[in-house]
């Protein structure tokens, strides 16, 4: 188990090192750089087949940022780099290429034999990947064809690829490619949904009307896919007005895990025009889905204070808890949103609450930590100040023992560390596993920068785990500290 823990802790290390890299710049590729200006990056140093934090390499970014065709030639062909390599949630090149609509990337690796077939994680071929987001090129759908995938495939619920792309076949290219393969517009999913619901995700009401004088019918999953919109963008109300209104959709409707649409565009910024109308229209702001998750706690991780006040205008109880025992105050802390902790202390949202597990918001705030980007607001002291003022004691364990440092060690930020230091933690507490926050820190120290801080905070050194270790057994174990040859002399 250790040595997982330590291979992971190598893996997180080159991650992070691939940061600096030049080729893992997103605005280095926003200018569309030449073969000779890749090379240039080449040559000082720079890996055109490293990973980021995400799984995405230069490849992906490339294709992603529109990069000219010679010069994702040219990376692909690289060191580390294939058709085959897997990036960013089990994607190939291919499904970037699809995404991104560009037909020449898309024939340039299926001549390079990409799998045309082959799923991500989210169980999406290239096909269906760029159907979902709309992409309108139908020569990249003839080229897939072309290569190996049927037409008719269907996808997640039984969707065929004219179900999931219609939305944004805006002159009916995309109709008539799919019509000569076989498939209809009258076609449906294994539950019955058609093309209309589908559609309106795009929320393109040239093309919904289209479908409604077609007489393609529409049903609840209309609204839900509506309210969903796209990654890229959210539909206005005049989308929403139209369904309930003029298509008579059910504005009371809920999606497959029992959400509303205020459930789901609460998420979402401007967001109060959309919210104010379905409160008008029935729609109960107190309902729970499967998880037992209100409009309230979803609007917590949004930046929408006018959606916020709304919601908690309506809500009967601002302290209802869903199934793992948090509140929408837990959802504000565990998002950072210092507004929106603000707002709920205000309404008398209980600081006090403790989650199914036993763990209080100082839980939630320390995983809520984020280094701080450059010009970026640091609200994480802010936020523990609202939290200490409101009553919540945050040198307290959690139930299994854990304080706020042995949370805080898992991520293995300095910065964090002082940043709870004023709270006078106890540093010798042990936790479910019997160790002190100095073990935790000794499993997975990248350096002896954490290590010596946190022994100098006062840890008895001699405490030892359930196994009968030291700190000091522990960092001598650890591969990344031996790799580099530590002096472990100050643990003992």
């Amino acid at each position: 188990m250790k040595k997982i823990l330590f291979t992971l802790g190598v893996v997180a290390s080159m991650l992070m090192n691939a940061q600096k890299n030049t080729f893992l710049n997103a605005d280095f590729w926003k200018s569309k750089p030449s073969v000779e200006a890749v090379k240039a990056e080449v040559a000082k140093g720079n890996s055109p087949s490293e990973f980021n934090a995400s799984s995405f390499d230069a490849v992906a970014l490339a294709i992603n940022n529109g990069a000219p065709l010679e010069t994702i030639k040219y990376l692909v062909e690289q060191d580390g780099n294939s058709v085959d390599k897997l990036t960013h949630d089990g994607r190939l090149y291919l499904h970037w290429a699809a995404m991104s609509g560009n037909d020449k990337v898309v024939e340039y690796l299926i001549s390079k034999g990409s799998k045309v077939n082959q799923l991500d994680t989210k169980g999406l071929t290239p096909a269906s990947f760029a159907a979902m987001f709309g992409v309108n090129n139908p020569k990249v759908y003839d080229l897939l064809f072309a290569a190996g995938v049927n037409p008719k495939e269907k996808y997640k619920d039984g969707a065929n690829i004219l179900l999931l792309s219609i939305g944004n076949d805006t002159d009916g290219s995309l109709l008539k490619l799919f019509q000569s393969k076989g498939l209809k517009i009258t076609d449906t999913d294994d539950q019955g949904n058609s093309a209309f619901d589908y559609a309106a995700t795009f929320g393109n009401l040239d093309i919904l009307k289209s479908l409604q004088k077609q007489e393609i019918k529409a049903h609840d999953l209309a609204l839900i896919n509506a309210a969903q919109g796209t990654r890229r963008s959210s539909n206005g109300l005049p989308v929403f007005q139209y369904l309930v209104e003029e298509v008579k959709v059910n504005p009371k409707a809920v999606s497959a895990d029992g959400s509303t649409v205020l459930h789901i565009v609460a998420r979402k910024p401007k967001q109060a025009d959309i919210v104010s109308y379905f409160i008008a229209k029935g729609v109960d702001a107190n309902k729970v889905n499967k998880d037992g998750d209100t409009a309230l706690m979803m609007a917590t991780a949004g930046q929408d204070a006018e959606v916020l006040k709304l919601l908690i205008a309506q809500t009967k109880d601002i302290n209802a808890v869903n199934t793992s025992g948090e509140s929408a105050l837990t959802f504000a802390v565990k998002s950072g949103n210092t507004s929106a902790i603000e707002t709920l202390l205000a309404n008398k949202a209980d600081a006090k609450v403790v989650d199914a597990k036993g763990n209080n918001l100082g839980y939630y705030w320390v995983q809520s930590y984020r280094s701080a980007r450059p010009g970026q607001k640091d609200n994480f002291v802010e936020n523990m100040n609202l939290l200490q003022k409101a009553g919540v004691n945050l040198a307290t364990a959690q139930k299994d023992g854990s304080t706020l440092l042995h949370l805080a060690a898992a991520k293995n930020d300095l910065n964090l560390f002082k940043k709870l230091e004023a709270l006078k933690i106890d540093v010798n507490a042990l936790d479910k596993d019997h160790m002190t926050v100095l073990h935790k820190v000794a499993l997975i120290a990248k350096d002896d920068a954490l290590l010596k801080y946190v022994a100098a905070l006062g840890v008895d050194k001699s405490i030892k785990t359930e196994f009968d270790e030291t700190a000091y057994d522990l960092a001598s174990e650890n591969e990344i500290l031996k790799s580099k040859q530590v002096n472990l002399q100050f643990l003992k």
